[in-house]
């Protein structure tokens, strides 16, 4: 009998409910004290093609999901279809039989258990319409895990009580039909339960969520975007707790409006961010740019998707990193970061509009689309140490005690004192020219000369030798998998599975792309034995940019750029070749 080990997936046409169901499914395993994991899939249509949701449940933290599946809840033919292959021998299907037109006498002869219900009659028992065939496949899961339905009912009331009495009734009513049918009728065959375990008050959320608490946490005060995915819930958590948090959000016409927007405010004083994805953030550029020369603090979130054009709308690649790192014209300095998980997104997040502010120029957050909506759960965020650091602002007291108020005034940091625009004394002129230390619109050869290098070394001083880059294991494993962003989930997931194979496996996480740690990076790689990397792009943009960085060249990449997270059992799988053959040191290049 396996306990609280579990891959499930819940999978029918888009509009059926199937992200709700995996989210209450989610939501019921992290209230029991256990740990999840959540991975929704999509296409770009609102109706009628396939939806999925595949939550994977431990007691230990999950770092990804697996091909294989414990259940599958089929809410219609095609998902059977799609993913009957992936169940694996003894697990389950649960699906409405008298509905269904598939053959599935092929799963039986494989030891799968057919868990068929009559959805549709016990859903016109209860009363109601469609939008309880969800209910009552989480119904039947729960029944065929013999989970409490003490638990279940608890949960449904939070989801459905603001939906009404009557419509609660009718999915408490279906929940518990659909759950003694499958306990008395199946269960008893079936070697997968879930119970509930003691363990500290979890959140369940998303990358997005997490890296919007982080703004919040920061002091955000304006935000603006426009609905892009992956990126849209970050406006959809701004707007639902605006009026808590004390902050302006806007839902602009389009991404250039929603950048200016955003500028303006920064300008202005306000602490302002902006999110997209590799679409909008190339129609955003210009304003990136004009933050670049009007020295002013945007934080900016670009949630990258498939490409090029509108790509693949509703999966994940990183493929825009090396577009990041240059993107307006002209040569300007841009602080750009990677966060691998909610955690880092909520103190990244945090941490941006501080060095926004420090050095005067545009923070760009890194995320992807499966970062950004995978479902985690992680206990209470440690927000010890976490302090707002506006940088060097000159408040009315201290332009008074200035003879000459320049915005721009050239200093040996590059970093000039910055007043909010109508504060006494503090006149000055922003334009998006080459200016002088007023702001004048200067063309002078010299002074060119010199606003240029001021700007580039703005961030010089900022040390990310520490903070820019992460090692799990020890430097002279066998073998170094180095990745970034969204792969740093999946990837400590298989090396930790590794090591407890007896495998000698270490892990390289880049966390800041610009400024790049160079010499950290470039000593780890030096030491180490063999080295892949891992990413979610065609080019291995990231192998090329510590090539740039560094002199390392790494040659051995495993990539994956088919709009679809790297799963942990392929990822275990190819890495576990690498570590069989003969080592190959890097060189320089």
């Amino acid at each position: 009998m396996i306990t609280n080990e579990l891959s499930f997936m819940v999978g029918g046409a888009a509009g059926l409910g199937i992200k709700t169901g995996g989210l209450i499914f989610a939501r019921l395993c992290s209230r029991a004290g256990l740990h999840v994991f959540g991975n929704v899939e999509y296409p770009s249509i609102i109706r009628g093609d396939h939806n999925s949701y595949q939550v994977m449940v431990s007691e230990k933290r999950v770092f990804g999901h697996v091909r294989a599946l414990d259940i599958l809840l089929a809410l219609d033919d095609l998902c059977i279809e799609l993913h009957r292959d992936e169940i694996r021998p003894g697990g389950a299907l649960i699906y409405d039989a008298a509905k269904s037109k598939a053959d599935v006498k092929e799963l039986e002869g494989r030891g799968i258990l057919l868990v068929s219900l009559p959805f549709q009659s016990m859903i016109q028992e209860a009363g109601g319409g469609q939008r309880l065939l969800n209910t009552v496949g989480i119904g039947a899961t729960m029944g065929l895990l013999r989970f409490d339905f003490d638990a279940i009912a608890a949960t449904l009331k939070d989801a459905f009580a603001r939906h009404g009495e009557d419509a609660l009734k009718q999915n408490l009513d279906v929940a518990r039909r659909a759950y003694e049918a499958a306990a008395e009728g199946f269960a008893d065959r079936f070697d997968v339960t879930l119970e509930k375990r003691a363990a500290p008050r979890r959140m369940l959320l998303t990358g997005n969520e997490a890296l919007a608490m982080g703004a919040v946490k920061a002091g955000v005060k304006f935000y603006a975007g426009y609905p892009m995915t992956p990126s849209s819930s970050i406006l959809s958590y701004m707007a639902k707790h605006e009026r808590e948090f004390g902050v302006v959000v806007k839902h602009a016409e389009d991404e250039i409006s929603a950048a200016g927007m955003a500028l303006g405010a920064a300008f202005a004083g306000a602490r302002s961010m902006t999110a997209t994805s590799g679409g909008g953030f190339s129609l955003m550029c210009e304003f990136v740019g004009a933050a670049g020369m009007t020295e002013t603090p945007l934080v900016v979130v670009e949630s990258q998707r498939p490409g090029p054009s509108t790509g693949l709308p509703t999966r994940t690649e990183q493929s825009d990193l090396k577009f990041v790192l240059s993107a307006s014209q002209g040569e300007f300095p841009r602080i750009v970061i990677a966060p691998g998980d909610p955690e880092e997104s909520f103190r990244l997040a945090f941490e941006s509009f501080n060095l926004a502010e420090r050095y005067q120029t545009p923070v760009i957050l890194l995320m992807d689309k499966h970062l950004s909506e995978s479902t985690w759960t992680y206990e209470p965020f440690d927000c010890q140490g976490m302090r707002i650091d506006r940088g060097q602002r000159l408040d009315e007291a201290a332009l008074g005690s200035m003879d000459e108020y320049k915005r721009y005034v050239f200093t040996p940091s590059g970093i000039s004192p910055m007043a909010r625009p109508g504060t006494p004394g503090g006149v000055f002129v922003a334009t998006g020219d080459e200016h002088d230390e007023h702001g004048h619109i200067c063309e002078d050869e010299s002074t060119r000369s010199r606003m240029m290098e001021k700007r580039l070394r703005k961030i010089d001083s900022l040390d990310v030798s520490e903070c820019g880059w992460r090692l799990y294991g020890d430097r002279e494993a066998a073998l170094t998998v180095v990745g970034w962003g969204s792969t740093t989930a999946p990837i400590r997931g298989v090396v930790d599975l590794l090591e407890r194979e007896g495998a000698s496996v270490s892990f390289l996480q880049i966390i800041y792309m610009n400024p790049f740690p160079e010499k950290p990076v470039a000593d780890v790689l030096g030491q180490a034995r063999r080295i892949v990397v891992v990413e979610n792009n065609a080019t291995g943009q990231l192998a090329d940019v510590i090539r740039e960085r560094t002199g390392v060249r790494i040659e051995d990449t495993l990539l994956k750029y088919s709009g679809r997270q790297w799963l942990l059992d392929e990822l275990a799988d190819l890495i576990r070749e690498r570590l069989q053959e003969a080592p190959r040191k890097p060189h320089s290049a």
